[in-house]
């Protein structure tokens, strides 16, 4: 009990100290209290390519004392497991993936109040497809029919809640990061309106799809607690936009190139449907598509003599982000289709500080829907697999409803065996 004592001191310490100094590589908004578990998580992120200096502060700071083993996932638990070790002499017990994601993931669903959200037109936009229409009739319907009830901190985010959707103008919500430039007039149908949804964990909640956007795509269907398999994926991910931003543009970040997408106008791009029926034609109607929908990525760029002519590196990040958020929604709703299910969960690395690609899913998914599907974002995207890691490695599940623990005692003289400890909340 001292050890632990001591070991929670260094570490309180630690973080205040990084609240002072160092806050960009602690999300401090995402802190929350977990009643079941009887304590705080707390959050803090390093670049792998630092890892040398994320364990020289952990010397520093005297974090790794009192520590013999830490649960870890990913390739870092097997690239760096030896040094670790070696120097800081913490043994990582190295747990699975997939396995760590869903675990931490679904932790945070069903503990953590406000972390599901969605976007949402804005106010202002008029209605571009009928099934944005019908979305508040049947989507905003299933999140209020399965409505449920978890304890945990609120985050501190400004947001609308299901019923709040219905009666505020979006206006207000939005930065002006968020004004829909007036010269990207194909992107006036964007949703822009963050809404908030609640979680559900509940049995009959499931099957649900999660898409998880890494260097590449990987779709896995839930189907329980820390029960999934692995369905589909795609090439297609965030890998693909980033090598190929490398070689159109002269960017040398991700962060970088997500500012280049914001500015950018698709449409010197992109063939829309419009580029071919014309904007007012009989066509469209008998189509079912509005004309600033988009029929063939980069496809404005054949019939030009010089296709560089007249666009910037910010149109094709923007037109280039179009095309990876497109197939990878597309992938997504047709497995979400042969699963039956409505809920369709997005994370991974790719949708960090990416919130174009996020209000185009929601839009996306909405669309090829009819209203009857809705793309889910989660504000603990990024540290689901080490939370997840952490969960595993403690040996906690939750067991319907009952937060489990299992030890290793003795019995008899034998050797040591699994027993359970149960607490419910």
């Amino acid at each position: 009990v001292k050890q632990k004592a001591e070991a929670l001191d260094r570490f309180y310490n630690f973080a205040r100290r990084l609240d002072a100094q160092e806050e960009s590589i602690r999300d401090h908004k995402l802190n929350f209290y977990s009643r079941e578990l009887g304590g705080e998580f707390h959050f803090i992120r390093f670049e792998t390519r630092r890892m040398k200096n994320a364990m020289d502060l952990i010397r520093y700071n005297n974090l790794h004392l009192n520590i013999c083993e830490m649960g870890a996932t990913g390739g870092g638990a097997h690239k760096f497991a030896e040094i670790w070790e070696r120097e800081l002499g913490i043994r990582m017990d190295k747990q699975d993936e997939l396995d760590s994601l869903v675990a931490g993931m679904q932790f945070v669903l069903s503990t953590v109040i406000g972390e599901c959200y969605t976007f949402r037109p804005h106010k202002n936009v008029p209605q571009s497809n009928s099934s944005e229409s019908s979305m508040s009739s049947k989507t905003e319907k299933q999140n209020r029919d399965h409505s449920s009830h978890h304890v945990g901190l609120k985050l501190e985010e400004s947001m609308e809640t299901d019923s709040e959707a219905n009666e505020q103008a979006s206006g207000s919500n939005l930065s002006d990061r968020d004004n829909i430039p007036s010269k990207t007039k194909v992107d006036e149908w964007w949703w822009s309106r963050k809404v908030q949804r609640d979680s559900i964990s509940y049995s009959s909640s499931y099957p649900y799809l999660l898409v998880t956007i890494g260097t590449g795509v990987s779709v896995l269907r839930v189907d329980g607690p820390r029960k999934y398999e692995r369905i589909s994926g795609s090439t297609i991910g965030g890998g693909t936009y980033w090598g190929l931003m490398r070689l159109l543009t002269d960017v040398e970040s991700f962060d970088d190139a997500m500012k280049l997408a914001e500015v950018g106008d698709p449409s010197k791009v992109d063939m829309m449907v419009g580029d071919i029926y014309g904007t007012n034609s009989d066509a469209l109607d008998k189509l079912g598509l509005p004309s600033n929908v988009v029929a063939s990525s980069f496809g404005k760029l054949v019939a030009k003599d010089d296709p560089a002519e007249g666009l910037t590196q910010e149109d094709l990040a923007r037109a280039l982000l179009l095309l990876v958020t497109n197939n990878i929604g597309q992938v997504a709703y047709l497995n979400a289709k042969l699963c039956h299910t409505s809920r369709i969960y997005f994370v991974g690395s790719f949708l960090r500080q990416n919130v174009i690609s996020q209000r185009r899913l929601s839009y996306a998914i909405d669309f090829w829907s009819k209203g009857e599907m809705e793309a889910l974002f989660l504000e603990h995207e990024g540290y689901f697999g080490a939370l997840g890691a952490f969960l595993k490695s403690q040996h906690i599940e939750n067991r319907e409803d009952v937060f489990s623990q299992w030890e290793d005692i003795p019995h008899h003289g034998e050797s040591y065996r699994p027993s359970w400890r149960h607490r419910k909340w």
